[in-house]
């Protein structure tokens, strides 16, 4: 949010500036551009990292589907950033893992702006001697402490995590 004139914050109202804003002011950021503004509804993200992604949005809605939907995207870092969290938790508890997929499905509401109403975070851990208590110490601790992604969504919806353990010969 920006300060409006007279201090108060608005998470609404956008205002106008004169100049660019000066990226030296933030920790992090990210810049997308629309690669032809004429058509077409893709932008092309560019992340502090460096790295890129593609977003766009299905034909129905002016796009091609060349990249994931934005909303999507919260779904893949939320998972993302859990699984990381997890996966080195685990690592450090030294259990044997040889398997880890997360799925992560959501409702959404059915009118716009068709938000996300809440989201299940399934862990699936596979491997040899899995203790299952680590798992969901790991999840917990992923979940309370080190997730910045889990923090911010579950601030606004209900986020659930529940896991699974495979254990393999």
């Amino acid at each position: 949010m920006i300060a409006e004139p007279g201090g108060a914050l608005s998470p609404v109202m956008p205002r106008r500036i004169s100049g660019p804003v000066d990226p030296d002011s933030y920790r992090t950021g990210a810049r997308l551009a629309m690669p032809d503004a004429t058509e077409g509804m893709l932008f092309e993200s560019t992340l502090p990292t460096g790295h890129t992604v593609k977003v766009d949005v299905s034909p129905e809605f002016g796009g091609n589907r060349l990249g994931p939907e934005p909303k999507q995207l919260l779904l893949v870092s939320l998972g993302a950033c859990t699984g990381l969290d997890v996966i080195s938790i685990l690592r450090k508890k030294r259990q044997d893992v040889t398997h880890y997929s997360i799925n992560v499905f959501a409702n959404e509401a059915a009118d716009h702006p068709k938000i996300y109403t809440s989201i299940l975070v399934e862990h699936v851990v596979g491997g040899r001697g899995i203790d299952p208590k680590a798992v969901e110490r790991s999840i917990e601790l992923s979940i309370t402490k080190y997730c910045p992604v889990h923090a911010l969504l579950s601030k606004v919806i209900p986020v659930e995590h529940v896991y699974r353990v495979l254990e393999e010969a």
